[in-house]
């Protein structure tokens, strides 16, 4: 079977020590600085509006490939992908990669990443519909 070029690059970044993570400190001089970075939120909707990554859109994992048919990711754009542990979101980051978007995971995700490192937090909802 022959790889697709998206999926050939995913593992050749891969042996070259990309890991498709950034660092919650490094996402948050992105917001700061309005870069063109596009935070998605995969957690549960209840997690999401308790608290998230300023500037995140919520979508749940379960309904990650409906937002990627409907065309609301863009690939000049870059995302990151944030779920509770990282674990998920570089399940999913495997996906867009493949897919040829430009995407990375919050290392260490809400839980082990931002909330440990203290980083600020958004109480309200931009959901995807």
């Amino acid at each position: 079977m022959k790889l697709t070029s998206d999926v050939a690059k995913y593992f050749e970044e891969l042996k070259c020590g990309s890991n498709n993570l950034i660092a919650g400190s490094d996402l948050m001089k992105k917001i700061e600085n309005k870069e063109d970075v596009f935070v998605l939120d995969i957690r549960s909707e209840a997690d999401y509006n308790e608290n998230h990554v300023p500037t995140a859109v919520h979508c749940p994992w379960s309904k990650v490939g409906e937002m990627i048919e409907s065309d609301k990711l863009s690939k000049d754009q870059h995302i990151v992908v944030a779920c509770y542990t990282g674990q998920t979101a570089g399940q999913t980051v495997g996906i867009l990669k493949a897919l040829g978007y430009n995407a990375c995971s919050l290392k260490g995700g809400m839980n082990n990443g931002w909330k440990k490192d203290g980083l600020p937090l958004e109480p309200k909802c931009n959901c995807c519909g």
